[in-house]
Parts: structure tokens; C-alpha cells; sequence
């Protein structure tokens, strides 16, 4: 560092800003620098300056579906408040494995990264309790915290289902499909549960568990062929997709096959309302969920984490720890409405 300072005519604090703080030199100063780098082939050891500093530039996101159509706008909301704070974003992609979760939980905390946010499949809490314990803090995404003592950010999964399936009731729907895979994941059990919660409510009406190996178009459409092969007094007459995703195959292979009508014979509900809903053939109702949002409220949440654990409060004995809620919204459209 002190060899690029000098051959950069600058301070060696100078070069330390154009790594970490770039804002804070000019643009001519920048240049001059990143000619010296390249002459030397200097790279900044982040173990060192971790060692000196204590502090990491790391923040770490462990997310269960990368290949979700939501994740993508959940994590670029929290990549731009990383990257505003000058520190960069880790993705790590557990693939609904416990096992997995757990060890890029253990590979985060061995490269000693300044938080985590972590979209958890499995029951995580006391793993981030004992993390806090080591100085790293931590957001649970997605999922509402049980302890007090760990922040999270959530979506009430239970009323954007009650929205959903109170619709669907209201339209006259009486036998009624709910489409889902991993009935263990928290998000889908408390969708399962809305319905029911409704379901029961309506002494007429019934709850089918239509079980799908994942959550994808692909399976969607699988699912609407077995679907297509029954009698018609045997289907469901209104589904309520999991996510978005089996929404669209369904309807797809309904409209394609041209033996099930959307929604005259078969209405159908998704979740999550994202960016294609709107476009499929028939145009999708969808309970909205505020993914940007969330990624933005987790991120600030794990600065707030941060900046507590590093100047902890006089006589605090366990800090109560802020925990976000959103509520869904349900967004009508022509698979549902005549």
C-alpha cells in the first residue's frame, strides 16, 4: 500500500479510500491510483486490515431459492444498501438443504463477516444467538422471528392466503386446490394455514393439498395435466397457487390444451405478483408481496444490528431487536374474473 501511495504521488490513506471509500477521493486522484495498482499488481489483503480494524466489509445473504423469481428483487435491494455503505454482498444459495443452510451459516462466520441476513429453511435462531454472542449480527428474512432478541423482516403469509381464498369463496367457489410443495417450509405451512382458516369458515366449501414436486412452471403445467385427466365433477373448480410460478404452467396447459377454461370452469390465484403475472395469456390474480421492500428493510435492520453490537447500550442486558411485518395485497385479475 505504501508503494502504490508513492507511486501515486498520493497518502496512503488515499489509496485506503480508493478500495473501500471511493466517494471521498476525486476523480483525477482515482486515475492515478488505478494506473499505480496495476503497475505493481497490488491486491488489498481484507484479512490484514480485518486483523487491524476489526471490522469486516463482508455482509453475508443466504437465500433458500435463488432461482426464485423473487429473490433476485429482494437481493439486488439489499445489494444497493451494502454497496451504498461501501461494503459488498455474499449471496449463498442453500437450495432448501438444512445441512447446507447450516454450513455457509459456519463458512460466514469463519471469514468473520460483518452480518448476516439469511432467508432460513430450517430452524436457525439459536445458531444466530450463538453468532451474536461472536460480535455477528443477523436479520432473519422473510420469516417472522420467535425470540425477541433477533431481528427479522416477514410477510404475513397467513392473510395474503386469506385474501386469496376468501376471494375465490366469494366468487362461488366451493371445491378448491391449493397447489404447493415443501408443506415443512414456515412461508408455505402459513399459506396452507390461511386457506384453511377461510376453508373453514365456509361449512360447503373444501381444501384439496395438491402436492408438486417444486415450485416452477414446469411443474405447474405437470400438475394441470393430472388435473385434466379427471372427470370434471372430480376437479377442483379454483386453485391457489403457492407461488406465481405454478400459477403460469397451469394456466398455460389449460389454455393450451383447450379442455379446461380459465376461469369459467377453473379459476385460478397465485402468489407473489411478480413481473409476468400480468402478462400470461390469461392475466393472473396474485396476492402482491413487497419483495424490494423487504430486501430494503432487512439490510437496514442488519446496519441498526451492526451499529448496536459494535456500541452496545450501558446496562442493556439482551437488546429487544425490531422486528418488520408486511401485509399482502390481492391483485385482481381475468384468471379469476369473467
Amino acid at each position: 500500500m505504501r508503494d502504490v501511495a508513492e507511486l501515486a504521488r498520493v497518502s496512503q490513506s488515499s489509496v485506503s479510500n480508493y478500495f473501500h471509500k471511493p466517494h471521498k477521493i476525486s476523480e483525477a486522484t482515482r486515475e492515478r491510483i488505478r494506473q499505480a495498482v496495476e503497475t505493481l499488481g497490488f491486491v488489498p489483503n481484507d484479512a490484514a486490515r480485518m486483523l487491524r480494524t476489526g471490522a469486516s466489509p463482508v455482509i453475508g445473504y443466504v437465500a433458500f431459492e435463488l432461482a426464485s423469481a423473487t429473490t433476485p428483487e429482494i437481493a439486488t435491494a439489499i445489494e444497493q444498501r451494502v454497496s451504498a455503505e461501501g461494503m459488498y454482498l455474499l449471496m449463498a444459495n442453500d437450495a432448501g438443504s438444512r445441512r447446507r443452510e447450516r454450513e455457509y451459516l459456519q463458512l460466514f462466520e469463519q471469514q468473520r463477516v460483518a452480518g448476516i441476513i439469511v432467508a432460513p429453511v430450517g430452524e436457525v435462531e439459536d445458531e444466530l444467538a450463538r453468532l451474536r454472542r461472536r460480535g455477528i449480527a443477523s436479520v432473519l428474512s422473510a420469516r417472522h422471528a420467535v425470540s425477541p432478541a433477533q431481528a427479522s423482516v416477514s410477510i404475513d403469509h397467513v392473510a395474503g392466503a386469506r385474501l386469496a381464498v376468501r376471494h375465490l369463496v366469494e366468487l362461488g367457489r366451493r371445491r378448491i386446490g391449493f397447489v404447493a410443495s415443501s408443506p415443512d417450509l414456515q412461508q408455505i405451512a402459513d399459506r396452507q394455514r390461511g386457506a384453511l382458516s377461510v376453508i373453514e369458515e365456509v361449512p360447503e366449501a373444501g381444501l384439496e393439498l395438491i402436492s408438486v414436486p417444486e415450485r416452477t412452471v414446469e411443474a405447474g403445467i405437470a400438475c394441470a395435466e393430472r388435473l385434466a385427466e379427471r372427470a370434471p365433477a372430480d376437479r377442483p373448480d379454483a386453485l391457489f397457487c403457492a407461488n406465481d410460478l405454478l400459477a403460469i404452467g397451469i394456466i398455460q396447459s389449460f389454455v393450451a390444451g383447450g379442455r379446461i377454461r380459465v376461469p369459467e370452469d377453473i379459476a385460478v390465484v397465485g402468489y407473489d405478483d411478480i413481473a409476468f403475472a400480468q402478462s400470461t395469456i390469461v392475466p393472473l390474480t396474485s396476492v402482491r408481496t413487497p419483495h424490494a421492500r423487504l430486501g430494503a428493510a432487512a439490510a437496514k435492520l442488519l446496519f441498526d444490528e451492526i451499529a448496536a453490537l459494535r456500541a452496545p447500550a450501558a446496562g442493556e442486558a439482551e437488546r429487544v431487536a425490531e422486528q418488520v411485518e408486511f401485509t399482502p395485497e390481492l391483485v385482481i385479475r381475468a384468471s379469476t374474473a369473467k
